[in-house]
């Protein structure tokens, strides 16, 4: 993206502001605003900048939690923070000369309220937006903030804050739009991080004196319980960042637009990973699962996913999952290589079984594929808790045998299983929100809670009934003509729709139960289950282990 100047219609602009050239001037302030405690690219940003400038201040907050199990049952969400605690949480950023706030596309709202606070606080601190919605949105951001990170901000915020800190232009920093009077600067992105310079990037941060917001009462030094509250025993990470697919709802095609090179994978070495997932446990021996959240962790090679079993084996013990799971790169020979490293769960990406909206969405995955991958999975069964798969949906261009077709897919899937279902929602800039626009269609967007609002519907019942009863075939049948797409007038069981999905829950549950996995069961159960001993214990000697056949 080239350096330009573009028009924007807004009065409130910061003129350039430096403080003075002594490190000790800059007060450093950094928010992470989401639901929970698990952005782990936050984390990675704020080890760096903290490496540079030890006294920064680093604090989450958190918007709710989504695995509270009443509001999870009664699709209430994560709720909003109340004005108060906007004012609380701008009130301590406003003290900062630079204050930094990552979020997600869902929490963009939250985030305007307390920018706004802190203008009221502090008209002179300087305010960047990072994180995915900046990057993805960058649009929105910029109307809000001084400026935006629209690239990888570690590097870029390096140079931004020598040349804020030495009273220079800063504007030129690269991977930065910045709005200066009335118009917007907009830099082009620094090239992507290589494999040898995440290796060599500081730790995570991980219980190393940040702060937590809790509603109501103000700021106090995380510890584990927070952790345990929110994320139950469980550690979340990524170690291999890109995507070689370009599906349009994804955000991802908007990394892609800024840089082509994202398509290919990049990641540390084994040992890195593996270093950083010792420290965590040297802080929190409660850990029992650790959660990847990679985009495409089957894409790597067989070499590097040997190494790092042969590490993890050696050195790490627990049990861990992969949530990052494509159709077409999952290989059985990877697969049992990774559960005999201890893999206890997978996630992988569906979203339709029609092969006109698998299309309409750009995913190069074929039905055949989808069944190949999940027939490969289940021979693992009795290895792993049953896998996810992601599903969409109401999708409004859907027909009336493309919603069957999805449904059909499901029936047939070999169980155990269960299911990721989001209505479909829209994140700003990507290809599919120019696809909706050019359609007219009103879908919403993805600030709407995409895991609750479902329409009652015949098809939304099976779907969830599915996935831990398979009705006689003479009965599906008979159910599968009452099924429409979103879009069609049809009846509506409300009744029959919160019985179900709260069979969904109480089945998912006890898989995790099952295998005393407590990575999506938060609180102090699974805390107290691994005090005793009771989770090692059953791990060791209740569970199954899968051993890879010895070479002759």
């Amino acid at each position: 993206m080239n350096s330009d100047l573009t028009q924007l219609s807004t009065s409130n602009s910061n003129a350039l502001l430096h403080p003075d050239s002594s490190n000790s001037s800059m007060e450093i302030r950094l928010a992470c605003v989401e639901d929970g405690l698990e952005n782990m690219g936050f984390r990675k940003f704020a080890g760096y900048v903290k490496s540079m400038y030890p006294d920064t201040k680093v604090i989450y907050v958190p918007t709710g939690n989504l695995r509270s199990a009443i509001r999870v049952l009664t699709e209430k969400g994560a709720g909003e923070l109340k004005e108060k605690d906007i004012y609380k949480v701008a009130q301590f950023l406003a003290e900062g000369n630079v204050v930094g706030i990552s979020s997600m596309t869902q929490y963009a709202t939250t985030v305007h309220k307390i920018i706004a606070e802190i203008r009221k606080h502090n008209h002179r601190a300087y305010i960047i937006w990072g994180g995915i919605h900046a990057i993805i949105h960058p649009e929105d951001a910029i109307k809000h903030a001084d400026a935006v990170c629209t690239g990888e901000g570690e590097f870029a915020f390096k140079t931004f804050l020598e040349l804020f800190k030495n009273g220079k232009d800063y504007t030129t920093a690269p991977s930065f739009w910045f709005r200066k009077n009335n118009n917007i600067i907009k830099n082009r992105n620094l090239p992507l991080m290589t494999p040898k310079e995440m290796d060599e990037l500081p730790p995570l941060l991980y219980e190393d004196e940040e702060l937590i917001y809790c509603r109501s009462k103000g700021f106090k030094k995380i510890n584990s319980n927070d952790f345990i509250n929110f994320t139950g025993l469980s550690y979340n990470t990524v170690w291999s960042i890109g995507c070689p697919l370009h599906c349009t709802y994804c955000g991802n095609t908007k990394f892609i637009e800024y840089d082509n090179a994202y398509r290919r994978l990049r990641h540390s070495s084994p040992r890195t990973i593996i270093e950083e997932i010792k420290r965590t446990k040297s802080k929190h021996p409660h850990l029992s699962t650790v959660i990847f959240h990679d985009d495409s962790f089957l894409s790597l090679r067989y070499e590097v996913l040997e190494e790092f079993c042969k590490l993890w084996k050696t050195e790490i013990k627990i049990p861990f999952a992969i949530y990052g799971l494509i159709p077409n790169y999952v290989r059985e020979d990877k697969i049992a290589l990774l559960v005999d490293a201890g893999m206890n769960r997978v996630r992988m990406g569906i979203q339709s079984g029609s092969d006109n909206i698998l299309e309409f969405y750009k995913r190069p995955t074929k039905l055949y594929r989808i069944k190949e991958a999940t027939n490969i999975i289940n021979k693992f069964r009795k290895y792993m808790i049953p896998p996810a798969y992601d599903i969409i949906l109401e999708n409004p261009i859907e027909t009336t045998e493309d919603t069957r077709a999805t449904v059909d897919l499901i029936y047939e899937m070999p169980r155990p299983f269960t299911l990721n279902l989001f209505a479909l929602r829209i994140i700003p800039n990507t290809q599919l929100a120019k696809d909706v626009e050019k359609r007219g269609l009103d879908i919403s967007e993805i600030d709407a809670l995409y895991q609750i609002g479902y329409h009652r519907t015949m098809g939304n019942v099976l779907v969830f009934f599915l996935t831990f009863f398979k009705i006689p075939r003479w009965l599906y049948k008979y159910l599968r003509n009452k099924i429409y797409p979103i879009h069609t007038k049809q009846p509506h069981y409300p009744i029959l729709f919160a019985f179900v999905r709260t069979l969904y829950f109480v089945k998912r549950g006890f898989d995790h139960v099952r295998f005393m996995d407590f990575s999506v069961l938060p609180g102090k159960p699974g805390y107290y289950l691994w005090k005793f001993g009771i989770i090692s214990f059953w791990q060791r000697f209740i569970l199954k282990r899968y051993h890879l056949p010895k070479v002759k």
